[in-house]
């Protein structure tokens, strides 16, 4: 394939001879594509306006000869993904009629929506690529088609149901959707003619998710990214400049105007400096209560005998949690230490829930077996 850190979506005028030729190759060569009939609009990807330092992704030629004979699997999905992107973009048009039916009985209006395709188009090319790629659309919803309806028309004694139905919350970011949104994420503050636009860069975004998640505030759950407990209590506390986009917009902003001339790029490091110093002023500690978020979950061993509060293990000893309360239970005690015996997180949740504990093979300093 082409060079691929490039987030161009377009190709210029003087490629679309090549380019033609190619889609040609593809269709050719592509087992999926067989019996696709495919009439490209090269000039919905034809853009020179669009294309800065490197044009979109592209099959080579020479993978139109050699195909996915010498590719690893991994190579062959990442290939079909490359190809039929290409012939999508190029596809006719997604077409389908939508019905929306409104409907009276009883005083309250409901209403049916269905949909009806009309043209596949660029859908056929993706679903017949993903097939091939062993690839389920999880996302795909099946077409509900509406019977035939006419304006006025009525129906006798209709079979109605109730069922209890809950709202479901939003879908959980998958890497691929959240790349898209970090791409558009600002999109609306961004002027049109910066030179980038979103979070990070296409080269730069997928090594900040795998950042985040090698740093602990996010995993992956199947597909999913799930934020942890660590990167909810991160965005909490973060100063809300710096977790909006619009922070970025701003930026590309000034950037864009000094490319133009008509903003300094003194100032701009000023007000860079400006910012970082008042944020240091304003945010040079965090309160007592976020700290909190920050401690490490910790696993009472039993209760204070003394207060009834909660007892931890720290490094060298059993400890009660309130701070007015001296109760303590030391590792190293002379009763455990000298009679050659660990005083471990069990004694210690035994003796704190029955006063007593069972030690086989106690040995005493002074040579005597308690059993």
């Amino acid at each position: 394939m082409t060079y691929p850190r490039t987030d161009s979506k377009y190709i210029t005028s003087d490629m679309e001879g090549s380019t033609k030729e190619l889609i040609t190759g593809l269709c050719a060569a592509l087992p999926f594509m067989q019996g696709v009939k495919l009439q490209a609009d090269l000039a919905r990807i034809c853009d020179n306006s669009k294309v800065t330092d490197h044009h979109a992704i592209l099959p080579t030629a020479e993978f139109v000869k050699t195909g996915f004979s010498s590719l690893a699997e991994s190579e062959k999905k990442l290939m079909t993904l490359v190809c039929a992107k290409l012939l999508c973009a190029v596809a006719a048009p997604y077409e389908y009629e939508a019905v929306t039916a409104v409907f009276t009985c009883g005083g309250y209006t409901f209403t049916a929506k269905g949909r009806t395709t009309l043209c596949e188009g660029w859908r056929e090319i993706e679903r017949l690529s993903r097939a091939a790629s062993g690839e389920q659309d999880e996302d795909a919803e099946p077409e509900a088609v509406l019977p035939p309806l006419a304006e006025g028309q009525t129906f006798d004694n209709p079979a109605a149901e109730i069922s209890e139905r809950y709202t479901q919350p939003p879908k959980a970011f998958t890497e691929d959707t959240l790349l898209s949104a970090m791409e558009s994420a600002g999109k609306e503050d961004t002027p049109e003619d910066a030179e980038r636009k979103g979070l990070g860069t296409t080269a730069t975004r997928a090594g900040i998710i795998e950042k985040l998640i090698s740093a602990g505030f996010a995993e992956r759950k199947g597909k999913k990214l799930i934020p942890t407990k660590d990167g909810y209590n991160l965005a909490a506390i973060l100063p809300e400049v710096l977790t909006s986009p619009q922070l970025t917009a701003e930026w590309e902003t000034r950037l864009t105007g000094i490319a133009k001339g008509s903003d300094s790029p003194d100032d701009f490091m000023r007000s860079i400096e400006e910012m970082t110093a008042g944020l240091i002023k304003t945010y040079s500690a965090i309160s007592e209560d976020k700290a909190k978020l920050f401690t490490p979950q910790r696993e009472a061993i039993g209760t204070c005998p003394r207060c009834g509060a909660a007892v931890y293990e720290g490094k060298k000893n059993y400890y009660c949690s309130d701070r007015a309360c001296s109760f303590v239970m030391w590792k190293n005690d002379l009763s455990f230490s000298s009679a050659k015996k660990t005083f471990t997180k069990a004694i210690a949740a035994a003796l704190l829930k029955d006063g007593k504990v069972k030690i086989q093979g106690y040995v005493l300093h002074q040579n005597r077996k308690d059993l």
